[in-house]
C-alpha cells in the first residue's frame, strides 16, 4: 500500500486570535500609510494645477485634506490655494486650514509664518505678529520669518521694532533683503539720513551696500557722504561699493571726485595730472572697463597692438598700422586725464614711423573733457616716411572750470577728396607736466 501522511491541526482555535489581531492592525496601519501616502502626493501636485486649472487644483486639494486629515501638507496647501485666490471672503478657511497645520505640525516654521502673514493680511495684525514671532524663534538663523516680521511690526506702527528684525534679515541675506530694508527705511523716514542709515545697519557691508542704492537713485552727495563715514581700511574692504560710485561720479563729470574714490577703494595706476601707463608696460582693458586709463576701439583699416619688439623705454610701445586705400576718420585711442583747472600743462611723448604714407597722417589732440571742441591744443602730424624715435610736444591751457581733458590720437583732416594711409606708427613715454613744474607722477 501506498504510504499516506496525514496532517493533524492540534492548535486550538484560540491561539490564533492573537496572529488575527496583530494583521488586522498591520491591514489597518497599511491602509492608513497608504491614504496619508496618496494624500500627501496629491498636495504636492495640486499647486502645480492651479495656474491651469483653479477649480481641479482645489478639488485635488481638498480630497487629499479628506484622504490625510492628519497630514499638515494637506490643510498647508489648501491654506495656500485659498489665498492665492484673492477672494476676501476664502481668507477665514485659509485661516482655519493654517490653524489645523500649526496644531500638527507646532515646530515648524514654514506653516507659523505663513499663518503669520494670513492674520496680518486679515487685520489681525497683532495676532500675525504672534505666530511670526513663533516661526522667528522656530528658525532664528533664516532671513525670511524675520523679514515678514519686521513687515507686520511696520503695520502695527512699532518702527523700532520692525528696523530691528528687518536688518537682522538684511545681515543674513543682504543680496535680497538689504535693498529693500533700504527702500523702506527711506519712505518711513521720509529720506533723513541719519535715521536711514541707523534702521538700515551701521555696519561696514550695510554702509557700502547703502552708497549703491543711493548711487542708484542719483544721490551722489549722499553717496559721497556714507562713503566718507567708512574708515580707510573699511574703503578698501569694500572695493565694489567704491568702484561703483566712482564709475557714476566719472559718468557725471565729476573727475576728481571719481578719481578720490578709485584710489580710496584700492585702485592703483591713476594719478591726478598724470598720463596713466604713459608707456604702455601694462595691458590695455577692454573699452570702458578702467577709469582714467587708455580706450582703445576697434578701425576699419587699422591695427592697433601692443609691440614688445619696438620700444623707446621699457619693454613695449603702442603700435598702429594702416593700410587704408580711402578715407580713415581715426579717433580709436584716448584717455581721460584728471587735471586743475586754469593750469598750463605740457605734453610730451615719443614716435616713430616706418614706410608712413599719407598726406595726412596722426596728430595728438588735448580736448576738455567737458567738450572736446574747440581743442585746448594740438601736436603736429605725425612726419611721413621711415623715421626713428624723437620726441613730440604739446602745449595747452586748461579753462576756469575744467575738472579733466582728453588725450586723442586723431587723424588730421585730409586736404584731398580720398586720403589714403599705409604704414606703421609707434607711440610710447606719453608724461603730462605742468609749465611751471613737474605734475604728480603716475604710481
Amino acid at each position: 500500500m501506498a504510504e499516506q501522511i496525514a496532517l493533524i491541526n492540534v492548535r486550538p482555535v484560540w491561539a490564533r486570535v492573537p496572529l488575527a489581531l496583530v494583521a488586522l492592525v498591520a491591514l489597518v496601519a497599511s491602509w492608513h500609510a497608504a491614504r496619508w501616502g496618496i494624500g500627501d502626493t496629491m498636495a504636492e501636485y495640486a499647486p502645480v494645477t492651479y495656474a491651469t486649472d483653479p477649480t481641479a487644483a482645489f478639488e485635488t486639494a481638498e480630497a487629499a485634506a479628506r484622504l490625510a486629515p492628519d497630514d499638515p501638507l494637506a490643510h498647508l496647501t489648501l491654506a495656500r490655494l485659498y489665498r492665492v485666490d484673492f477672494d476676501p471672503e476664502e481668507l477665514p478657511r485659509a485661516l482655519a486650514e493654517y490653524e489645523r497645520a500649526s496644531a500638527l505640525a507646532p515646530n515648524d516654521y514654514l506653516v507659523w509664518m505663513e499663518m503669520g502673514r494670513a492674520r496680518a493680511a486679515s487685520g489681525d495684525v497683532e495676532g500675525g505678529v504672534a505666530a511670526l514671532r513663533r516661526a522667528v524663534a522656530l528658525a532664528p538663523y533664516y532671513a525670511e520669518p524675520r523679514w515678514h516680521l519686521g513687515n507686520a511690526l511696520l503695520r502695527a506702527g512699532r518702527d523700532d521694532e520692525a528696523f530691528a528684525e528687518l536688518r537682522r534679515a538684511a545681515d543674513a541675506d543682504p543680496e535680497r533683503y538689504r535693498p529693500q530694508t533700504f527702500n523702506l527705511a527711506w519712505q518711513v523716514y521720509n529720506q533723513n539720513m541719519p535715521r536711514v542709515i541707523k534702521a538700515v545697519g551701521n555696519t561696514p557691508a550695510a554702509r557700502a551696500q547703502l552708497v549703491g542704492v543711493l548711487v542708484g537713485r542719483n544721490r551722489l552727495d549722499d553717496a559721497l557722504a556714507v562713503w566718507s563715514s567708512l574708515s580707510a581700511q573699511e574703503r578698501r574692504e569694500q572695493a565694489e561699493a567704491g568702484a561703483g560710485l566712482a564709475r557714476t561720479l566719472y559718468d557725471h563729470g565729476q573727475y576728481h571726485r571719481a578719481l578720490q574714490v578709485f584710489g580710496e577703494a584700492g585702485g592703483q595706476g591713476v594719478a591726478p595730472e598724470a598720463v596713466s601707463n604713459g608707456g604702455f608696460e601694462l595691458d590695455i582693458g577692454q573699452p570702458g572697463s578702467q577709469l582714467f586709463q587708455w580706450q582703445v576701439t576697434a578701425a576699419p583699416s587699422a591695427q592697433v597692438a601692443l609691440d614688445t619688439r619696438a620700444a623707446h623705454g621699457g619693454r613695449r610701445s603702442l603700435r598702429l598700422l594702416f593700410n587704408a586705400a580711402g578715407q580713415v576718420d581715426f579717433r580709436n585711442v584716448w584717455q581721460m586725464v584728471a587735471v586743475q583747472p586754469s593750469t598750463r600743462y605740457r605734453l610730451t611723448y615719443f614716435v616713430r614711423t616706418d614706410d608712413l604714407r599719407s598726406a595726412a597722417t596722426l596728430t595728438v589732440v588735448i580736448g576738455d573733457a567737458a567738450s572736446e571742441t574747440p581743442a585746448l591744443g594740438q601736436s603736429a602730424p605725425v612726419p611721413t616716411g621711415t623715421n626713428d624715435w624723437q620726441q613730440a610736444a604739446v602745449e595747452f591751457m586748461t579753462a576756469a572750470k575744467t575738472e579733466a581733458v582728453i588725450v586723442r590720437l586723431v587723424r588730421a583732416g585730409c586736404p584731398e577728396e580720398s586720403c589714403p594711409i599705409f604704414g606703421k606708427i609707434w607711440y610710447d613715454d606719453f608724461d603730462l607736466q605742468r609749465s611751471g613744474g613737474r605734475a604728480a607722477a603716475a604710481r
